[in-house]
């Protein structure tokens, strides 16, 4: 009994010691300001309080027979690296306490120590534990806020896939979307988490496309210190930053033949264990995979599993690529105007029907994204409150749909000022900005054309 209403309890604390006197000692001193406390005599005790309960912190010796303290943090930041852990020194053995916190003690508490200094330390530890949950609060958050800020298209295509995130978020099912490059499946994966039952928890991205090959099992796992050349303290891998949330896998096709299997039994057995590490530990991740290549082609050249194929595929979520749903393009391409605009505290304004009829027309092979690039693109070289129109859009896009920049069709008229404007944006930016080039080629002066850029701004 710690003689501490349940409700009030501040957190739950394991203290670690074989000396019984200074255990109990502990003990009091902190219940009195309200800490749920219990104690072990010994560390192998201790692991096990650990592995059948839930623990905000742990305070141990270092010197301690059978097990030390600093195998013991071996244990715990293996098992839980959430858990707080700080080391009880005396000072004769300062150096293994600074050991310790390279290790991933947060900090050590030299004997003899008053029960204010006790309170002190263990006060400000839960007070940085209580900001790096509110920091991860906080991101959870932001990642709500980009998920709500998604434009939901009317087409079917659109109407057919958020249906299908709507019924996928409400399961805790592995998910395996497809889709070409630029096609928004970090973007699925992402409103699959957040409108979940996993939404408070982490949402964790890797690309293993982009990570070196060498590199991705120490990112994916993690890895004892010393399992590696540069291996200078304990990591932990991105399964167990993802704990009780999402593990997104972006690019899941360019995986190598072992690490998949590593990746199976994860799912299979819902462990992992770190680089250079014998002990396994837990993880509860939902696994959603990402791919731009057709897997099942990757299976007959042998180059993807297909038993990982099978356990992913649980939910197939196939994303079409932009050019077969183009009536949405007008409302997408309006949504990243407004969202640039106010990003750059630019007045929102519209497209000119020729601008309208130049993105609809365009394929868009990089879909999606390139899409919002060309109207960030756009917004960039029009003037304030001007409307967007074709002139503003990239040469090469024009060029595509065959679209003469300085048509006069009947609703995008535009003034001398204007076309001589966008002939100067035209110019510099087939050199590449290099005004005194530009300047050579329209036979004017670089500084005339810093001058009507100017006024025009």
């Amino acid at each position: 009994m710690t003689g501490v209403p349940e409700k009030s309890v501040k957190g739950k604390i394991l203290v670690v010691d074989d000396e019984e006197r200074i255990c109990q000692a502990v003990k009091t001193s902190l219940q009195r300001i309200g800490y749920h406390v219990e104690t072990s005599l010994d560390a192998m005790n201790a692991l096990e309080k650990i592995h059948q309960g839930s623990w905000d912190m742990v305070i141990c010796d270092i010197k301690m027979p059978v097990m030390d303290g600093m195998t013991l943090l071996d244990r715990i930041k293996e098992y839980d690296s959430n858990i707080v852990v700080l080391m009880i020194t005396g000072y004769a053995s300062i150096e293994s306490a600074i050991e310790a916190v390279k290790k991933g003690a947060q900090e050590y508490i030299p004997k003899p120590f008053s029960p204010g200094q006790l309170r002190f330390v263990v006060e400000r530890a839960f007070e940085r534990k209580r900001l790096i949950e509110e920091n991860l609060h906080l991101k959870t958050e932001l990642g709500q806020a980009n998920v709500r800020n998604v434009v939901v298209g009317k087409s079917q295509v659109m109407e057919q896939l958020f249906g299908l995130i709507a019924k996928v978020a409400s399961t805790d099912s592995s998910v395996l979307i497809t889709g070409e490059s630029g096609s928004g499946k970090e973007i699925v994966a992402r409103l699959i988490h957040f409108r979940g039952a996993r939404a408070d928890a982490p949402f964790v991205t890797v690309n293993c496309s982009a990570i070196p090959r060498d590199l991705l099992e120490s990112e994916l796992f993690g890895h004892q210190r010393g399992a590696f050349t540069g291996a200078f303290d304990t990591k932990r891998g991105s399964f167990e930053q993802a704990d009780g949330g999402t593990f997104f896998l972006d690019e899941i096709g360019d995986m190598r033949l072992e690490m998949q299997a590593k990746i199976l039994r994860v799912l299979e057995e819902k462990k992992i264990r770190k680089v250079g590490s014998e002990n396994e530990v837990p993880v509860d991740v939902r696994i959603i995979a990402a791919t731009n290549k057709d897997l099942g082609e990757e299976i007959k050249a042998g180059r993807f599993r297909e038993d990982l194929f099978y356990r992913l595929n649980t939910v197939l979520i196939a994303i079409a690529p932009l050019r077969e749903y183009k009536e949405d393009i007008p409302l997408f391409a309006r949504h990243f105007l407004k969202v640039f605009a106010t990003e750059m505290k630019k007045p929102v304004t519209d497209f000119s029907e020729e601008a309208l009829s130049l993105m609809t027309s365009h394929d868009w092979p990089g879909n999606v994204r390139e899409l919002r690039n060309a109207v960030e693109r756009a917004l960039i070289f029009a003037g304030p409150g001007e409307l967007i129109r074709t002139s503003h859009f990239p040469p090469e896009l024009r060029e595509k749909a065959g679209t003469n920049s300085y048509s006069v069709a009947a609703k995008d008229f535009k003034n001398l000022r204007a076309f001589e404007l966008d002939y100067i944006r035209e110019v510099l930016d087939a050199c590449d900005g290099n005004k005194a080039r530009a300047a050579e080629i329209l036979g004017i002066s670089p500084s005339t054309i810093w001058r009507k850029l100017q006024e025009e701004s």
